[in-house]
Formats: C-alpha cells, sequence, structure tokens
C-alpha cells in the first residue's frame, strides 16, 4: 500500500505542476511560455495569476514531505494524524483563495483568459486531491503491523497464524461516529420526514423575509409617487410569511423532539442490551459505576445533543442554500465575500473541534470516574458508616469533582477563544460586505435599491453561520459522549454464548477434565492446574479445601461465567459451552455465599426469570423447602412484601433461604450451592438440609461448605488445594487416609499446631456456639488447646470446616 501510495503522490505533483504552468502560459490570448516568465518581473495582484504556481509548489512539498515521513519514520501515524489537521486546514485556505483571486481578476475586465479559469478551478479541485491523498497516506501508516507480518508469513501453518493477536482497535473517527449517530435518525424516518416537510416551508418562508423588507426600505427610501401602496403590500405579505413561518416551526420542533425521544430509547436500549450480554470478566474489569454513568449520562448527552444539533443543523443549512441562491442572482460578486471568509471560520471551528472533541472525551471520563465513586458508597453506606468514614468519602468524591471542573474549565477557555475568533470573522464579513457593496455601487456594478437586501440577506447568513457553529461544538461534545457508548454497543463477548444444544432430559453427570483456569484480570495466577473429576447423577458431591484453593472457580466454570484456559466442563458428555444459554441456565441452579436479591417483592424474587413458568403455590412449596415459609408470612405483606436493594430490609439469613427457594422452584438437574447455609443458624440449616437431601433426589449436587455436618452427609468429597484434587472420597474414607482431610479434622479436635495463624475465623457465627466452644474456635497457643481438650470430639468435628485453611487471594476458590 504504501507504495502505491507513492506512485499516486508523483502522479499527482507532476499533473498539478503540469497544468498549473499550463495555465500560467495562457494568461494571454494564446498559450506563450513567455506569458509566464514575464509575470516574475511584472506581477500585480489584480493581474496575475503568479499565486497559484507557488501555491501548487507548497501542495506538491506538503505531500512529498507526507511520503518521506512514512518511509523514514519507524512509526509516522501519529505525526501524520496530527498533520493531517494542518492538510485540512490548508485545503479550506485553498479553496477559499479560488473565490478571493477571481474578485481580484474581474475587477478589471469581466472576461478572463482560458488560462485564467484552468488555473482557478485547477487549484480548488488540486486542494481537494491533495488533501484526499493525505489521509491516503495516514491510512497507509496506520496498517496494522501484526496484518503485513502475517501476509508475510502465510506459508506458516495454521498454529501460528492463529497465535498472532489481533490489533488492538484505533478509536473510531469523529466523522465515522457523526455518522453513526445519524443512522439511528434513518429508524425514526416518519418523524423525520415531518420535520423536514414542516422544516422546508419555514425556512422557504424565512428566505424572503430579507427580500420584502429590502422592499420596504426602498419603498421609503424612493419616495415613489403613492410610497404607502408599496409599503402595504410588502408589510402584508411579510405578515403572512410571518406567520406561516411560526405556524410550521412549531410543527417543525414537535416532530423532531419526538423522533429523538425515540431516539434516546433506542440508544439506551442497544447499550443496555449489549452490556447484559456481556461475559462476567466485563463487569470485573469495569467498574458499576463507570458503566452505569455510561448508561444515564452518556446516552442523554447523546440524545440531547443530536436531537438539538440535528435540527438546528438542517434549519440553517435549508436558509443558508436559500439565502446564497438569492443572494448570487442579486449580484455574484458580493456573494463570494462568504465563499472567501466563511472558509476561514472553518479552518478556525477545525482546530477548536479536534481539541473540544478531546476535551469532551476527557469530561465523560471524569463524570464517569466521580460516578463510580458515588455509586460505590451509596452501595455500602453500612460499612462506610460503621468506619466513620462520611468525611473520607466526601473528600473522595470532592477530589473527582474537582478534576471534572478543571477538565471543564480548559472547555470554557478554549470556547471563550473560538467564540472571539468566530465573532471577529463575522464582524469582519459584514464590514467587507458593506465597503465591497458600496463599492460595486459607486461604480454601477450594483443596484443601489438591492444593496439593503443583500445586507440582509448576509446578516442572515452570518446568524446561520453562527449557529452552525455552536452545532459543531455541540456534536463535538456528543461525540465524546458516543464514542464510549458505542464502544460498549459494538463490544464482543469474550465468551460464546450462542449454543445450541437442547436435549430432551439432562441427566446431571458433571466432568471436570484437565482443566487449567486463571481470571482474565489475573491471567498470570493460576487458579485450576489440570483439574479432574467427575459428579455422577444424583450424586451429592462436596467441595472443601484451603481458601484460594479454587473451589468457587469449579462453580463459576460450570456456570459459564468463564472460559478454562484448557480442557473442558462437560454436563452429560457436552461441553457447556455448547448448550442453549437459557436452556442450561434453566437446569443448573445456583445459590452463592453473599444471595443478591432485586429491589422487587419476596415472590418476584423467587419466582425470576420463571414469572410465565409458575404459580404461586410453586413460589410457596419452594419457600417452605426452604425453610423461608415461617418468616414470609410473617411480615405484613407476606410474598408481596418489598425486598428492598440488594434485600436490604431482611437478614442475612432471610436472604440466603429466599435465595435457596429461587433455586428450589426450578426444580434444576443440577444445584450448586457456594457455602449456601453459612448465614443461618442451626435449626434453620438443619431444615434447609433435610429439604435438599430429600427433594432433590435423583439430582446432582455440588456444594463447597465448611460445616462438617454438611459435608459428612455427602455421597463424596473431593479436597482441592492449589487447584488440584488432593482427595477423593466418602466422610470416612477420608478419615482412614493419611492426607490433608484427616490432618484438618485432627487440628480441630486436638488444638493448633505452629500453623494455626494460616487459619481464617469461621464464616458463620451461628455454628460456633458460645462459651467454651466459642473460645476455642477463636483462641491459639496453649491455651486454646487445652481449651478445645475439654470439648468433646463430636461437638468439635461439626465446626471442622468453619475454618479455611490457608492463605486467601483475589478471586479465590
Amino acid at each position: 500500500m504504501s507504495g502505491r501510495v507513492l506512485i499516486v503522490t508523483l502522479v499527482l505533483s507532476i499533473l498539478d505542476l503540469g497544468l498549473t504552468i499550463f495555465g500560467l502560459c495562457w494568461h494571454g490570448d494564446a498559450p506563450k511560455f513567455s506569458s509566464f516568465t514575464q509575470q516574475f518581473s511584472d506581477y500585480a495582484f489584480l493581474n496575475s495569476t503568479l499565486d497559484f504556481f507557488f501555491i501548487a509548489l507548497i501542495r506538491i512539498i506538503f505531500s512529498i514531505f507526507g511520503c518521506l515521513l512514512l518511509y523514514t519514520r519507524k512509526e509516522p501515524a501519529g505525526i501524520l494524524q496530527v498533520l493531517s489537521h494542518v492538510s485540512f486546514s490548508f485545503c479550506i485556505l485553498q479553496c477559499a483563495y479560488s473565490p478571493t483571486k477571481l474578485l481580484a481578476l474581474c475587477e478589471k475586465k469581466d472576461v478572463l483568459f482560458v488560462g485564467d479559469y484552468v488555473l482557478l478551478i485547477q487549484s480548488f479541485l488540486f486542494a481537494i486531491f491533495t488533501h484526499r491523498l493525505w489521509l491516503k497516506i495516514v491510512q497507509a501508516a496506520q496498517k496494522p503491523a501484526a496484518y503485513e507480518t502475517l501476509h508475510e508469513d502465510e506459508d506458516e501453518d495454521e498454529t501460528s497464524i492463529d497465535s498472532v493477536e489481533a490489533p488492538p482497535k484505533s478509536p473510531q473517527k469523529t466523522f465515522d461516529i457523526i455518522l453513526r449517530l445519524m443512522q439511528y435518525c434513518k429508524r425514526e424516518w416518519i418523524w423525520h420526514v415531518s420535520g423536514f416537510s414542516w422544516l422546508f416551508i419555514y425556512s422557504l418562508t424565512r428566505i424572503f423575509v430579507p427580500y420584502y423588507t429590502g422592499q420596504v426600505v426602498a419603498s421609503v427610501a424612493g419616495a415613489q409617487t403613492d410610497p404607502y401602496k408599496a409599503l402595504k403590500d410588502a408589510g402584508m405579505l411579510m405578515l403572512i410569511i410571518s406567520m406561516i413561518s411560526a405556524a410550521t416551526g412549531g410543527l417543525r420542533g414537535g416532530s423532531f423532539e419526538y423522533a429523538y425521544a425515540r431516539i434516546n430509547r433506542a440508544v439506551r436500549f442497544d447499550l443496555f442490551s449489549s452490556l447484559v450480554h456481556q461475559d462476567v470478566a466485563f463487569f470485573d474489569m469495569h467498574k458499576t459505576g463507570e458503566v452505569t454513568s455510561r448508561l444515564t449520562a452518556d446516552t442523554q448527552t447523546m440524545s440531547d445533543t443530536v436531537a438539538l444539533n440535528v435540527n438546528v443543523f438542517l434549519r440553517n443549512i435549508v436558509q443558508m442554500g436559500g439565502s446564497m441562491i438569492v443572494m448570487m442572482a442579486l449580484c455574484w460578486r458580493l456573494s463570494l465575500v462568504p465563499f472567501i471568509v466563511v472558509p476561514v471560520i472553518l479552518v478556525c471551528s477545525k482546530i477548536f473541534g479536534v481539541y473540544y472533541d478531546y476535551l469532551s472525551e476527557k469530561t465523560q471520563e471524569a463524570v464517569a470516574h466521580s460516578n463510580d465513586v458515588a455509586e460505590e458508597v451509596l452501595s455500602t453506606m453500612r460499612t462506610v458508616r460503621s468506619f466513620a468514614c462520611e468525611d473520607v468519602e466526601g473528600d473522595r468524591f470532592f477530589d473527582k469533582l474537582t478534576n471534572t471542573l478543571n477538565v471543564t474549565k480548559q472547555k470554557a477557555f478554549a470556547y471563550v477563544g473560538y467564540l472571539w475568533v468566530s465573532e471577529l470573522f463575522q464582524a469582519v464579513i459584514n464590514v467587507v460586505v458593506l465597503w465591497y457593496g458600496g463599492h460595486l455601487v459607486l461604480t454601477g456594478k450594483l443596484n443601489k435599491e438591492l444593496l439593503v437586501a443583500f445586507l440582509l440577506y448576509q446578516m442572515q447568513l452570518a446568524d446561520n453561520i453562527r449557529q452552525l457553529g455552536e452545532v459543531w461544538t455541540g456534536l463535538m461534545q456528543s461525540v465524546g459522549a458516543s464514542r464510549k457508548v458505542f464502544e460498549y454497543i459494538d463490544k464482543q463477548p469474550s465468551i460464546d454464548m450462542n449454543g445450541t444444544y437442547m436435549p430432551e432430559k439432562v441427566s446431571g453427570r458433571i466432568e471436570f477434565r484437565n482443566v487449567d483456569f486463571s481470571y482474565p484480570t489475573r491471567p498470570d495466577i493460576p487458579i485450576l492446574k489440570n483439574l479432574n473429576f467427575t459428579v455422577e447423577p444424583g450424586e451429592v458431591v462436596a467441595l472443601v479445601g484451603p481458601s484460594g484453593g479454587g473451589k468457587s472457580s469449579t462453580i463459576s466454570l460450570l456456570e459459564h461465567f468463564y472460559e478454562p484456559a484448557s480442557g473442558q466442563v462437560l454436563i452429560d458428555g457436552v461441553p457447556v459451552e455448547q448448550y442453549e444459554h437459557q436452556y442450561i441456565h434453566n437446569k443448573i441452579a445456583l445459590v452463592g455465599q453473599e444471595p443478591v436479591l432485586f429491589a422487587r417483592s419476596v415472590s418476584e424474587n423467587i419466582s425470576y426469570g420463571l414469572s410465565d413458568a409458575i404459580t404461586q403455590v410453586d413460589v410457596v412449596e419452594s419457600a417452605k423447602m426452604a425453610n423461608a415459609h415461617s418468616f414470609i408470612v410473617n411480615t405484613q405483606d407476606q410474598y408481596d412484601t418489598f425486598c428492598g436493594e440488594r434485600g436490604s430490609t431482611l437478614s442475612g439469613g432471610q436472604k440466603q433461604r429466599i435465595a435457596i427457594a429461587r433455586a428450589l422452584v426450578r426444580k434444576p438437574a443440577i444445584l450448586l450451592l457456594d457455602e449456601a447455609t453459612s448465614a443461618l443458624d442451626t435449626e434453620s440449616e438443619h431444615l434447609v438440609q433435610e429439604a435438599i437431601y430429600s427433594n432433590l433426589k435423583g439430582k446432582s449436587v455440588i456444594l463447597i461448605a465448611h460445616r462438617l455436618s454438611t459435608v459428612e452427609k455427602a455421597d463424596k468429597i473431593i479436597v482441592i488445594n492449589k487447584g488440584r484434587v488432593e482427595q477423593m472420597g466418602k466422610h470416612e474414607e477420608l478419615l482412614a487416609q493419611e492426607g490433608m482431610y484427616k490432618i484438618l479434622v485432627q487440628r480441630q479436635m486436638i488444638g493448633a499446631g505452629p500453623s494455626t495463624s494460616h487459619i481464617d475465623l469461621p464464616r458463620s457465627n451461628s455454628q460456633q456456639g458460645s462459651g467454651p466452644s466459642r473460645k476455642a474456635s477463636s483462641a491459639f497457643g496453649s491455651h486454646a488447646t487445652s481449651q478445645m481438650l475439654s470439648i468433646s470430639p463430636k461437638s468439635m468435628a461439626q465446626s471442622l470446616l468453619a475454618t479455611s485453611f490457608g492463605t486467601s487471594s483475589l478471586q479465590s476458590k
């Protein structure tokens, strides 16, 4: 691609220089080389066209310089991208120079030489071609090196090809984002057709207001025989036009407003749909507050700015087009003045827009960070209050707001500078039009009656240009907010959730076959290493072992929250990823150590996801099995009791029992209990266990527990340590073997040795009892040993797995 760009650059440069010299040679009645050389000695701005020769040289040198950067710099993309803004500005200024030169050459004669027309057109077109060429150079520099390597090594085997990682996606370009925002407008085409229709009528009526205003002024100043008749006629026409303009303007605004309210709904739905389909690792890496900010603040900014700015943009574009047509009809010479000054304003807008886009994105990021702090604090208010950290968190939130304020201050200063430049150029346009219009009237090239109308059109055009500048500012703000939103919308989950396998029945045979796994957020820390075990249909299997050994990770893999680095997780001999997503998760029910309830009623929480498939009788039966019915009916609203955010109105044990009921109501083929009874008292735990063992016969159960009373009844106990299976068997079998399980039982029965300091405290106080038993579970050393020896072995053994054995790690188990 680089070689092709070089060839195009050379061809375009030769053609540009050749046409320029040809036009300079034809600066006379016939083409002569002397006409070109003579202009070096007899140059005059109003007569000579030698300017185009030097402009062409600058274009050529600039293009060749871009090619040199492409070939000589190791990573030229950055500097070429920056210089592309210079290229755009230079292109616009060249386009503005052509009409300027046309007015200068027409000052002394109305018909120009053929070569002059060639130069005017050629300079305008080649300015655009050169900028397009520069963009091609930038594109060639941005070509991913990984793909070039892949292309050069086509003969390598398939394994090496797959190992080449895709290059990181470059940020979406501003123009692409604006086009994408416009695509949402296509969805509401009916309301846009309505808005455009009323807009056309509105703008058409506004176009004639300056003309008839000029007629009124001319009728008064002309002192005709019956000036009141002309004044009356022009006044009546203006009144009718104004009434039509007001009526159609309101209908136009209403149509667009409703259309963009619907667009706001579409953007938020697309973003939310994308977010809820992301894999769990996405939420491990992105804070909830940041994501929520994208869903609320950013989408609101997008829809508001699009709704306002597209409306204003279309209105002003139509008015500008009509005004320019009328102005060209009145006086083409005077009409070229805005075409000269407006491009200069565009250059300023371009420079400002790039910087403003950058600041807008920084602002949205700062707002997201402050929202993240607010969400984190408000969702953990009990912890903040318990540690008296209200002022600490307030200061932290104030710091985030200050960062946002600092970025906004930069935006304010940038906008002040832009307005200064814009207003200055608007004043320059008015002064130039007034002076040049007066010059044309004095030289007899413009009728003096039309000068007032032309000045009014010019003022309307200036107002249109000013509003377009504000539209650009608004669009840049929308682009800054949209970039991250579209990034989230376009993001594809790293885990494939498009499985299609839906058997008539799931027996519940679970197999972990040579599974290796690390969390995406910590890929350098292996959690599971060559893990192998099987759960037969109808078995109750307990996973025990030290904290951080990988127990909960097995549950996450079975739920397909993550995918293993190698190996397979199979259900009935089929990899879990091949099952249809909704089907398999209706066959597997999970109760976690910290169950989360939704801000809904108890009944809605138990029937979550199955509202149309189960009855209230099923809800009550599952609550009874989970020993939740008794406390539910004692509340005022019973099953209609509101649970609060994350179940905040309920105790820990009540939340766990409702979560267990939510799992049981599904009648799952596989039940996963990750310390699901840790917050229950002894009696409630016993009742729930009886319900589990008596009502799930023939169903596969995997439970993670730290209580011997739960573990010893399991059909199989699997000891997992450091990501591997160390022991496997029944309670009696493992006690008869030398190994970790027996050691842990002995430690609990006879007291702690030197390694006791590594033992975590019990996860639940409900099993610790009181008096000597409670002291034993929290005391260490010889005193603890004497206390423990005074307790019966059976009582002590039943607290066996109420502790974790080993150091914990991030994303443990």
